[in-house]
């Protein structure tokens, strides 16, 4: 059985085939430009749900403005619940007021 070579052998007897190959056809390799490394784009984050949700409203009070005329107008939660008082909610009388005792 025969040794194998080594890889310093090997590239010597590669480099030898190649320099005997384009000694006789010198257009046996075709060179090539390097292409250009792509453009490296910054960073830009993309709109969260709540980052639309604010531009559509926002929009959306714009246009009203513009045309003077408001939207549906959805009662608030303190207007809905406008009839409400404290005495509805005995235990939050009590609760609100700070107790000192020593």
């Amino acid at each position: 059985m025969q040794a194998r070579p080594d890889k310093d052998a090997l590239r010597a007897l590669l480099d030898a085939q190649v320099q005997q190959k384009l000694q006789d056809d010198p257009n046996a390799v075709t060179t090539y430009a390097a292409k250009p490394e792509p453009e490296r784009k910054p960073y830009t984050a993309k709109p969260t749900v709540q980052e639309k949700a604010f531009s559509r409203q926002l929009e959306q009070m714009r246009a009203e403005a513009e045309t003077g005329l408001p939207g549906k107008a959805e009662p608030s939660s303190q207007q809905a619940n406008s009839n409400l008082t404290l005495d509805d909610f005995p235990g939050l009388k009590d609760a609100g007021a700070p107790t000192r005792r020593w």
